[in-house]
């Protein structure tokens, strides 16, 4: 993909995807929300092997952190076949003793809608800034078109085109655009109390240094239940994702170009002891293999935390 081509495709999501969501925000701002939803999550996490997978950065070494995470979302009907949404939040983790890897990010995303004969047709906006032990090392953000369906109130069907913008303040040979397609489909059984999910990826992104330059195409899979216990509502979710990596251009550090494939498998729990509180055990595994040896490494994460919802 060629500069002036991504420059082209910028300009013209900007006019499709940003205007409308400015113009949408402010009719959100005149007519006031008649949904809002407000999460606070805090607790603590084991990590076996700190990474900065953005970075190709790893510790070898594990450390209990601190979370604490903030989200309020807001949903407006503004007529009976459009939607408008918008939603911010605060998502930290302090380590114990490795303090270079602490992570803050804060994140904003903007939602329109409209349901069509046939589908439902959306605009949005994402956009992601990261810190990394208090300095700034990304700027993510994301405008999507994308295509949805409800068949036969059991299967939801989902496919969208994103365009990525990503910043490395601290590593400028990162600097990239990413154009994907992406679709999700969802199969629901037991009146909506289990669904299936499976979601496909392909991306290419081109980066301001060659190296970086990729095609990546991923899979993931997730099976969700929600059930009793001891009269508690709880939800088990089983989730499972692939993706390949392939690099178009010789790593100077490998001479080769580089390869790398990952998989991961997590498992997460919740329990509502109240109606507003929830406890949220998480599990994950992580198999990162890459010809690059900073990049080459496994790791598993096990947190629990304590989310209310008003």
């Amino acid at each position: 993909m060629n500069p002036r081509s991504d420059k082209q495709l910028i300009i013209s999501l900007g006019r499709w995807v940003i205007s409308p969501l400015v113009i949408a925000l402010c009719s959100i701002a005149a007519h006031g929300a008649n949904k809002l939803d407000v999460e606070l999550e805090s607790g603590a996490e084991y990590d076996s092997n700190l990474a900065v997978v953005e970075l190709d950065q790893y510790s070898s070494a594990g450390d209990w952190a601190l979370l604490a995470n903030a989200r309020v979302n807001a949903q407006w009907q503004a007529t009976p076949k459009a939607i408008f949404k918008a939603g911010a939040s605060y998502n930290s983790k302090t380590y114990q003793d490795l303090s270079a890897f602490d992570l803050g990010i804060q994140q904003l995303f903007a939602d329109a809608s409209y349901e069509l004969p046939l589908f439902k047709l959306g605009l949005s906006y994402h956009q992601a800034d990261a810190a990394l032990d208090g300095t700034d090392f990304l700027t993510l953000r994301q405008q999507s078109v994308y295509l949805s369906r409800l068949f036969n109130q059991r299967t939801f069907v989902r496919g969208a085109v994103n365009y990525q913008d990503k910043d490395f303040p601290t590593s400028a040979g990162r600097n990239a655009h990413n154009l994907g397609v992406a679709g999700d489909v969802f199969v629901f059984f037991n009146q909506g109390t289990t669904f299936v999910a499976f979601g496909l990826n392909h991306e290419r992104e081109n980066a301001a240094s060659d190296p970086f330059d990729l095609t990546a195409i991923s899979v993931k899979t997730s099976i969700n239940h929600q059930f009793p216990v001891w009269g508690k509502k709880t939800k088990l979710q089983l989730g499972w994702r692939y993706e390949e990596r392939d690099y178009s251009a010789i790593t100077p550090a490998l001479e080769a170009k580089r390869d790398d494939t990952l998989q991961v498998v997590n498992l997460e729990w919740q329990i509502n002891t109240h109606e507003w509180l929830a406890l949220v055990g998480k599990l994950e595994r992580g198999d990162y293999q890459s010809n690059l040896r900073s990049a080459d490494y496994s790791e598993t994460r096990a947190s629990l935390t304590l989310k209310a919802t008003f």
